[in-house]
């Protein structure tokens, strides 16, 4: 479980948690990713990916939850809101990879890390008054232990003193002239005005001290929010970058194929040429494994060559319990006429 951020009322510098707020309670993205997760990845089990876009879109908020720093637990829910819209940014870009639409995957982990990056904005602006306070509490509550915890000793040290040289004066087992006397009764009036020290002392120190251990626990964990941030920026700009290279290579590839076929002086339709060539040979299709993964790569044929029959025929295939290549038995003939 996450560690809640410590919060101080400054004006008497003790440690608590600020009083939350009664503002609405906001979607819970990471409930919402939770729940809906096993009914998406049937669907792609079930090579339906296209319905499965239209779900997971209609999950994703039109906007970007507003980011509530209004006290220490919002902003903790306003994180791990973001780790769900991430999740539900991810799963988008996954689906329509697995329905051919490899450039719509890109758009979508470019949208996730805008709204990474956007969450790190808030989180700064969040953390920054927080940042301060604790600065503030940390060089206010060393200076006074620094000072006072001195002072408390010294003042324990003279009251124990005056105790036990005013008991050994009752008990006459000290003797004092005139001016010993004097100044054992200025002791005593000086008393109550140290004792009174003493109190506002021992009463406020372990408020100060409690301050300098929290203050490197808060440090912590505001560093800690920051690094979450940054790793939902980074898994975001690698997935970008990774979706990025599959176009670009797989462009590349058919470039390359296109200009041999030219070479050939075969005319180029398209990716036509490119994708027929691909379905000639069904290990293409059969080595990538399971028919969920076979199924994904035909939704790229046929994003790349719409209405290709190959591709639609393996596909189907696929859909309906079948080896994606299995030929169906030619229809016997008919016995000719005696």
């Amino acid at each position: 479980m996450r560690p809640m951020l410590l919060m101080l009322f400054p004006a008497v510098a003790l440690v608590a948690q600020a009083p939350a707020t009664q503002a609405p309670a906001p979607v819970d993205l990471v409930q919402r990713f939770n729940s809906e997760l096993p009914g998406i990845n049937q669907m792609l089990k079930e090579l339906k990916p296209q319905e499965a876009m239209a779900k997971v879109q209609a999950l994703i908020p039109a906007e970007r939850p507003t980011f509530n720093a209004s006290n220490a637990k919002s902003i903790i829910q306003s994180l791990d809101n973001a780790q769900g819209l991430m999740s539900l940014y991810r799963l988008y870009a996954n689906v329509c990879s697995e329905a051919g639409q490899w450039e719509k995957a890109v758009e979508i982990h470019e949208k996730r890390a805008q709204a990474a990056r956007a969450t790190l904005a808030d989180l700064e602006k969040a953390q920054a008054p927080i940042t301060a306070l604790w600065q503030k509490v940390t060089q206010e509550s060393g200076d006074y232990v620094a000072k006072n915890a001195p002072r408390q000793q010294e003042l324990q040290a003279s009251l124990k003193a005056l105790r036990e040289d005013v008991d050994a004066v009752n008990a006459k087992k000290k003797k004092l002239d005139a001016k010993g006397l004097e100044e054992l009764k200025s002791r005593i009036a000086k008393a109550p005005q140290d004792e009174q020290e003493l109190d506002q002392i021992t009463a406020a120190l372990p408020v100060h001290k409690q301050n300098l251990v929290n203050a490197p626990k808060v440090t912590k964990i505001l560093g800690d929010n920051r690094k979450e941030v940054e790793g939902m920026i980074q898994a975001a700009e690698e997935a970008v970058a990774k979706a990025n290279k599959a176009v670009s290579d797989q462009n590349d590839e058919i470039t390359q194929f296109n200009t041999q076929q030219i070479i050939k002086k075969v005319k180029i339709v398209g990716k036509k040429n490119w994708v027929d060539a691909v379905l000639r040979v069904p290990e293409n299709i059969t080595k990538l494994g399971s028919p969920q993964i076979q199924g994904a790569f035909l939704n790229r044929l046929l994003v790349l060559d719409p209405g290709n029959v190959g591709a639609q025929k393996a596909l189907d295939n696929l859909k309906a319990g079948k080896e994606a290549f299995t030929k169906e038995p030619k229809p016997a003939k008919k016995g000719g006429k005696k």
